[in-house]
């Protein structure tokens, strides 16, 4: 029961017991007051019958005629007149019964009326005494009648008093159950200051206290948030130019090659500057940084129409450029746009646009191909522009490398898995210890003759084709068909950007988490980071949808990434999944106890499980157990196998 409650009860009982001791006290005051007045005036009839009676005592006539009009003419029980020997010369009386009154009444309130007493004078000498006494009929219907005044009066009154209490402890205790829903917001890992300071002192210093508490935690948070933010300044980008730098070049080109969607496939481009050792010896390190930017800035413009594009400097004066789901037709021609601006901006700025050479070298990547490979052969192609003029940019071809399948027999393969359901799941386990968090679901396809393929290799047709959002439905769909016969498994199903983008999957998905209500706790969605930080109203409103409907949502594919760190705090995923490389930070340990404290800090503080992913062998498990970490995925920790229903 609420503090508002149990005070509104306790003042309650205590304005019932007040108007019962006074509705008593009432109803006594009015029940002698009725009384004597019965008494009274029974008493003043007697005296004047005494007086009528003394003058004439012995005529029996008038007296009997007298005493049965002033009877029959008022509201008496008993008129009896008894002879100074006792006998009764003459009595008139009637049997009481009390109507318009309940009974209860009558039998719960005693109303004793005197009997009024006259002497009866003959001469000097007494003759007899008449006796009087009021009828209670009328008594009892006074006091039932000032019973329901007062009971009616009363309940008004009470009525009004426990109103106004209760608008007045609403009033004051509104700053407590602010404090409650500031509480609650706390332990919901949300932070807001109550503007609302009370004016009673005791509660103004609580809602005081609560704020500093409040700000402070925020502040913790906001610092851990800072130096996770300069972590990825302080690893992954160039101090000079602002880019990322070589390694998470890298990480970034194995993460595109990894991933089953159209950035599978795309364009590495590798720049390196010449001519630069004279601008170098000299010591002229402004002109020289004042290069590397003007380089960098039109490396960002030409590839800001390509979607999640991605720039980086790397060691000796190279430079280098991802260009997901570009065709090499296009990716050529945005190195030579880049390379031209660039000399034109170098001869514009009037920076020695004679002595500066830049040349670029192109390879294509694909989900087959080696990471190491694909820069090899990027490599090679530059060494092949240096021996061309200025500007030079030459495409790595490899005659022998040939796509098995054409983009018309893809088309065919996937219309056909789709029309004739030849899609099948795998499902890969994050484990915590010996326990199962949950599988992540991964779609397979396989042609008639039997032959299968991984999401790598059909996703970017499916996405070309448009057929993504229908893939993300089958999928979901068959996760909760195989939910809904295995009761003990918890599966996440990655939705992919175009299933977010796309307006006819918002009715569908609500229709489908109505439906599989029972499933809230075994069946979560999981977003890519890189989708939250390229549509962020849209993933908020995904994922309002989901959260809505009390299903959970993780992040996957986790860069810390400075956009996506300052959402956390507002979508609150379960958990999020990072790379095994994003863990392992620097050669120094404080710097790493740093970085990990700041993330834990963070996770706990929202109420988020790290998930480490890409664990490769049990040194790598180890390492990551000794700092805290307590989830894993990995061929280290369970293989990818097919969905199969327990009875199979």
């Amino acid at each position: 029961m609420s503090l508002l409650k149990q005070i509104q009860l306790l003042v309650t009982l205590l304005l019932l017991i007040t108007l019962i001791i006074v509705l008593r006290i009432n109803f006594n005051t009015a029940r002698e007051f009725t009384a004597n007045q019965s008494y009274l005036n029974a008493k003043n009839l007697a005296n004047v019958l005494a007086l009528s009676f003394s003058s004439r005592p012995s005529d029996d006539v008038f007296i009997k005629t007298s005493i049965n009009a002033m009877f029959d003419g008022g509201y008496y029980e008993s008129i009896t007149l008894v002879h100074q020997d006792g006998t009764v010369i003459y009595k008139k009386s009637e049997e009481v019964a009390v109507y318009g009154v309940p009974d209860f009444f009558l039998n719960h309130v005693d109303l004793i009326i005197p009997v009024a007493k006259a002497q009866v004078m003959d001469g000097w000498s007494v003759f007899g005494t008449l006796q009087i006494k009021g009828h209670p009929g009328q008594s009892y219907k006074k006091l039932w009648e000032t019973l329901q005044q007062l009971c009616l009066q009363f309940l008004l009154l009470g009525s009004i008093v426990i109103f106004i209490n209760y608008l007045g402890l609403r009033h004051l205790l509104r700053a407590l159950e602010k404090i409650k829903h500031q509480a609650q917001e706390i332990s919901n890992n949300e932070f807001i200051i109550n503007p609302d300071i009370p004016k009673t002192p005791e509660l103004k210093k609580v809602v005081l206290a609560m704020n500093i508490m409040v700000q402070k935690v925020e502040s913790i948070f906001d610092r851990h948030l800072e130096s996770l933010t300069r972590y990825q300044e302080l690893r992954y980008k160039d101090r000079i130019t602002g880019l990322h730098n070589r390694s998470f070049f890298v990480k970034q080109l194995a993460r595109f090659m990894e991933s089953p969607g159209e950035k599978s496939q795309g364009q590495v481009i590798i720049l390196r500057l010449t001519g630069m050792e004279g601008i170098e010896l000299s010591g002229d390190r402004p002109l020289t940084h004042r290069i590397f930017k003007l380089l960098a800035k039109t490396l960002k413009k030409e590839t800001e129409g390509v979607e999640e594009a991605l720039a980086a400097r790397l060691p000796q004066r190279e430079f280098a450029v991802i260009l997901p789901g570009i065709s090499p037709e296009k990716g050529l021609a945005t190195a030579k746009a880049a390379i031209s601006n660039f000399l034109a901006e170098l001869r514009h700025e009037k920076i020695l646009p004679d002595v500066i050479e830049v040349y670029g070298g192109l390879a294509s990547y694909n989900s087959e191909d080696n990471l190491s490979t694909v820069l090899s052969e990027a490599d090679y192609a530059l060494s092949k522009a240096r021996i061309g003029l200025n500007g030079t940019v030459r495409r790595f071809r490899d005659e022998q490398s040939q796509a098995a399948i054409g983009k018309s027999a893809w088309k065919t393969l996937i219309e056909e898995a789709f029309s004739e359901n030849r899609f099948f799941l795998t499902a890969q386990p994050v484990m915590s210890g010996a326990d199962e968090f949950h599988r992540e679901v991964f779609v397979n396809m396989v042609d008639r003759q039997g032959v299968q393929y991984q999401a790598g290799l059909f996703m970017p047709m499916v996405l070309t084709l448009g057929l993504a959002s229908r893939l993300d439905r089958y999928i979901l769909e068959q996760s909760g068909r195989y939910l809904s016969v295995n009761p003990d498994h918890v599966l996440t199903v990655n939705i992919t950007t175009e299933f977010c983008r796309d307006r006819l999957a918002g009715p569908w998905l609500r229709k489908f988490l109505i439906e599989h209500k029972s499933l809230q706790d075994r069946l979560i969605f999981e977003i890519d980071e890189t989708t939250l930080i390229r549509y962020p109203e849209i993933c908020i409103d995904f994922i309002g949808l989901i959260t809505g409907t009390g299903f959970k949502f993780g992040l996957d594919q986790y860069t810390m990434h400075d956009a996506s760190l300052s959402r956390l705090k507002k979508i609150k995923p379960c958990y999020i999944k990072i790379e095994r490389d994003y863990l392992e930070v620097f050669d120094d340990p404080e710097k790493v106890d740093m970085v990990l404290n700041a993330l834990f800090t963070i996770s706990a503080g929202l109420g988020i499980k790290l998930i480490a992913t890409k664990i490769e062998n049990k040194a790598q498990r180890m390492a990551l157990e000794d700092k805290n970490i307590n989830y894993f995925q990995g061929h280290d920790i369970a293989g990818i196998a097919p969905l199969r229903d327990k009875n199979e």
